[in-house]
């Protein structure tokens, strides 16, 4: 299939898990991928692993709001359209509210949030000219449940979700069509680099450092979890469908869970959510 025919993907948060899953999967599936990366040694790594399958990657900062705003343009100059956006790109830090910095709360807004609304802003103009698009917004199941010491990043992912709901329906009458996936636990170097980006708050004289201290000591494993390839499978199949659901959880778990949240008094929520995060040995320091 040449170039010119091909659908064009734009996949965020490339370097490792769910996004290069899903960057290699539509490469291989016959999409023309854009796949943007954060750094030169995740672009060489994704390179390499896209090698039977050409990938174009391209670096970016998903906090540089002038870089998605030109990355997007680029984009779409190159390739003359965008049928699907995947909106992976995403973070977490460990922290309560009063140990992370607003500067931190704020980064995690601008990645996981504005940096994904706005990129959908910048190719929903050519989507709706040309009467078809599907963008999918990558969110959590800690998105529909906050749980204590990641109020920021589940209160981003919700947040996500919010505006994913406004869009899906201001946009439906023009051909695009906005989707929600919302995988539970997957097994990644997600929790790993959450310990990294709170380095800071994990080594302060926090009330809280107790449970930080079992977070780093293994406390915070996905061993159960989806496989990054299933919810790139689940990306796919989302992305295909002729009339795509509002919400796409990649495994049967995952939806079980999202039920057992809307129907659960948020007091047993609490309850169960503080013995196994281990806030309930936390004592206030006078």
């Amino acid at each position: 299939m040449s170039t010119p025919d091909r659908p064009v993907a734009i996949v965020t948060g490339a370097s490792s898990g769910i996004g290069r899953a899903t960057a290699l999967l539509f490469a291989s599936s016959g999409y023309r991928v854009f796949a943007t990366v954060r750094t030169s040694g995740a672009e060489e790594s994704l390179r390499a692993a896209a090698s039977d399958h050409h990938i174009e990657v391209v670096r970016l900062d998903m906090a540089d709001e002038a870089a998605v705003a030109r990355v997007a343009r680029e984009i779409l100059a190159r390739a003359g359209r965008v049928d699907v956006l995947v909106n992976n790109a995403g973070f977490a830090q460990i922290g309560s509210a009063e140990d992370l910095s607003p500067d931190e709360i704020r980064r995690q807004f601008q990645v996981n949030l504005f940096g994904p609304i706005q990129l959908a802003r910048e190719v929903l103009p050519a989507m709706r000219a040309r009467g078809h698009g599907r963008i999918v917004n990558v969110s959590s199941l800690a998105g529909l449940t906050s749980v204590p010491l990641m109020g920021a990043y589940c209160a981003s992912k919700s947040a996500l979700e919010a505006f994913s709901d406004a869009m899906r329906v201001e946009a439906k009458p023009f051909g695009v069509r906005v989707i929600v996936v919302e995988p539970g636990p997957v097994r990644t170097e997600f929790q790993r680099a959450a310990l990294a980006n709170g380095r800071r708050v994990l080594e302060s004289p926090s009330p809280y450092a107790a449970v930080y201290r079992s977070y780093v000591d293994g406390g915070f494993e996905t061993d159960g979890g989806a496989t990054p390839e299933q919810v790139a499978r689940t990306i796919l199949r989302a992305v295909r469908a002729r009339r795509p659901r509002a919400r796409y959880r990649p495994r049967l778990v995952d939806g079980l869970m999202a039920l057992f949240a809307s129907i659960t008094p948020r007091i047993a929520i609490d309850w169960v959510l503080v013995r196994w995060m281990g806030v309930e040995g936390v004592t206030a320091k006078r």
